[in-house]
């Protein structure tokens, strides 16, 4: 087995949701997928190292299991946070590098791309890139700055590692671009048996506008004066909360239950039974395939699932669609959950004991042709 010494850029909390308290944005899915990789990468016995955020009472330097993690200092500001947490990282890297002989970086994201390019040519060590969806939501100047980042990162990149289709199919083909996929610890998850009556429906994830939050809930409203017995429960963190205690008071619709930032997903999984995520966002959400793991009823926006098959295809944002769809799955609720088992079948091969090997292989194929 291959033996890497490999430095993880990018990520801005370890471990996930550290940050919470003290970040106003929450992080997603670059960390919650860092934290996993790192973790699957050191129980192939790999050596990882992870530069980071630090947050209030949190150690420069500590090991986590076997992963070394360093965190340094950024500005909190809205516009400056980003840039100057990955200069800092860089500043950092350098010294990371010479000291424990890394021999390949993985950089997570369009500005750690960046700087990881320059780390490449000044340090002479080869990195690997994943872009992590696109950066088509963000707004002038912003969408256009990122959008020069990407193309730096992926030109000086051995291999470009997309685990989003939609962004991998956006590229021209190049023999160093590879669709992998994200992973979930599949035993987590289990089919769970129903002890309710009403239709549980769940939305799970950042609570951003683009996720489709505003149309779930006037979806949902209008859903309960033609089928009352339902619930809708939300779980997460992010910029709609205030939005979305204000609708549930303002309506006083007492079957929409907030629940915040939950650490254990199986658990509101298994107490609920439709998994709704009408985004904007073109990504692979894991929160996506744990409800998929869990044989859980899907109605999205995304192309992971196969409209009849495993899952109810809506219009992203479109308020009146997914209250059809919503409706359609309450009125045809048993039909429905064959949907379900049918994408437990396919989260099955998407455990991270798996996945993990496709990693490997492609920093095995770095270090080669380095």
């Amino acid at each position: 087995m291959i033996k890497v010494k490999i430095l993880i850029l990018g990520s801005k909390e370890y471990p996930f949701h550290s940050g919470a308290g003290y970040e106003l944005k929450p992080s997603g899915g670059i960390e919650f997928h860092v934290e996993k990789l790192a973790k699957y990468l050191s129980l192939e016995r790999q050596n990882v190292f992870l530069i980071t955020r630090k947050f209030p009472k949190q150690k420069k330097f500590e090991i986590l299991g076997s992963v070394k993690i360093y965190r340094v200092p950024f500005i909190k500001n809205i516009f400056l946070r980003a840039l100057s947490f990955n200069f800092i990282s860089f500043i950092t890297a350098l010294k990371v590098i010479k000291t424990n002989k890394i021999n390949i970086l993985h950089a997570h994201g369009p500005i750690a791309g960046f700087f990881s390019y320059f780390l490449s040519k000044i340090m002479k060590v080869p990195y690997i890139y994943t872009p992590h969806g696109l950066s088509d939501f963000w707004s002038f100047p912003i969408r256009e700055i990122l959008g020069a980042f990407n193309k730096i990162a992926i030109k000086g990149s051995r291999k470009v590692l997309f685990i989003s289709e939609l962004a991998y199919k956006k590229m021209n083909r190049d023999p160093k671009y590879k669709l992998l996929t994200n992973a979930i610890d599949f035993e987590d998850y289990k089919h769970s048996k129903r002890t309710w009556r009403s239709v549980r429906f769940l939305f799970l994830g950042r609570l951003e506008e683009v996720k489709g939050i505003k149309e779930l809930l006037d979806a949902f409203k209008k859903l309960q004066r033609n089928f009352s017995n339902t619930q809708l429960y939300i779980a997460g963190e992010g910029t709609m909360k205030n939005y979305i205690l204000n609708f549930i008071e303002k309506n006083k619709i007492k079957n929409i239950k907030f629940l915040g930032w939950i650490k254990n997903s199986s658990n509101i999984l298994s107490k609920t039974d439709v998994f709704v995520l009408p985004s904007e966002e073109k990504g692979q959400p894991v929160a996506l395939l744990e409800a998929m793991a869990s044989g859980k009823i899907i109605i999205t926006s995304l192309d992971y699932i196969e409209d009849g098959r495993t899952g109810v295809k809506v219009k992203a944002r479109d308020t009146e669609d997914i209250y059809k769809k919503m409706l359609y799955v309450c009125k045809n609720f048993e039909k429905c959950t064959k949907y379900g088992e049918n994408a437990r079948i396919i989260a099955r091969e998407l455990d991270w004991k798996k996945i993990i090997k496709s990693f490997l292989k492609e920093y095995k194929s770095a270090l080669i042709s380095s």
